[in-house]
């Protein structure tokens, strides 16, 4: 269909766009690491989430490619089959959903790092975060693998279609729930800081706010839309709500409105700045809740970080007095 023809297109351009920007990031950390003992943790979540961002969008490249190419010749002719059993609902399902968990775990990334920010400024120490965030990715990962190949060895093809869009879903409501709460708690933050004086350059306030309310509204959608799915797939869907199952407009619009638009949001905040200007803050009591932002002159700080950040970040480290960082 050409409507997948338009999605291919459309994700190759973001696919194209990221590639550039990930280049750009890999020229500019060898040096960031000279003026730093370790990168920053702003760094590390903007470069954990092109990549994953980058793998997400690859990988439903080619699952449209494949569904472009093999939508006429298997619900024309179901050509594919396992003892005795159509297969095509079962694969379109799959391809379908896998891509969505790797954008969910891109998505992932903000929230780590809406989580970091949050608890630092309360000033509360968070050592198995990332830790958390990295089994819960791969708990949910082995779920759904292991289900998938139990489903297909059980010879129950269509009974893992509305498990597999009922896990989608839920996953999509958490993690709208997820960005809203943590991204709505660092825009008090900065809010508060700049009521008390603070300067905050690049409309990061905007910027945070932006994100915070229009990529949770997006996959709290998707991800009641997945459940709805998966109840008319056990009670039957209606007539008109089936232009969003398994066809090619529906598709076409999940995948931009869930997985493109969010991710081109999230980039730009994400985005890698050639010459920004710096902003230097300060980590006394750990940024938001007691440090201090200024441009940098008349700092009497010891040691300044030039880190082409575009989000603010206080790192934690066991000098609170001590470490600076130029965003």
């Amino acid at each position: 269909m050409w409507l997948y023809t338009v999605d291919i297109i459309l994700f190759l351009i973001l696919d194209a766009v990221i590639m550039q920007q990930a280049m750009k990031m890999r020229s500019s950390y060898y040096h960031d690491i000279q003026l730093i003992n370790v990168p920053s943790i702003s760094h590390r979540s903007r470069t954990c989430f092109i990549l994953l961002c980058l793998i997400a969008n690859i990988t439903r490249t080619l699952s449209i490619f494949i569904l472009d190419v093999t939508w006429f010749p298997i619900a024309g002719y179901s050509s594919i089959s396992y003892k005795n059993t159509d297969l095509e609902m079962w694969s379109f399902c799959l391809l379908r959903t896998f891509p969505c968990l790797l954008h969910l775990s891109s998505y992932s990334v903000v929230i780590l790092f809406w989580a970091h920010v949050y608890y630092t400024a309360i000033l509360i120490n968070t050592p198995y975060m990332v830790f958390f965030f990295v089994v819960t990715n791969i708990i949910v990962y082995m779920l759904y693998i292991v289900t998938a190949i139990l489903f297909l060895v059980l010879n129950h093809l269509l009974t893992f279609i509305p498990y597999a869009l009922f896990l989608i879903g839920i996953l999509y409501i958490l993690v709208s729930i997820s960005l809203l709460y943590f991204g709505w708690k660092v825009t008090s933050h900065l809010s508060r800081r700049t009521s008390s004086g603070t300067v905050l350059r690049y409309n990061v306030i905007q910027r945070v706010l932006f994100l915070t309310v229009f990529c949770p509204l997006l996959l709290i959608c998707r991800g009641s839309l997945s459940i709805m799915q998966a109840v008319y797939h056990i009670t039957g869907l209606p007539v008109n709500l089936q232009i969003i199952d398994n066809s090619p407009l529906g598709d076409t619009c999940l995948f931009l409105a869930t997985e493109l638009l969010p991710s081109i949001i999230v980039l730009v905040s994400f985005w890698q700045k050639r010459s920004p200007p710096t902003l230097t803050i300060s980590a006394r009591g750990l940024g938001f809740t007691s440090g201090v932002f200024n441009t940098g002159i008349h700092n009497n700080e010891p040691s300044q970080f030039a880190l082409a950040a575009t989000m603010p970040l206080i790192q934690p480290t066991s000098n609170w007095n001590a470490q600076t960082e130029k965003i």
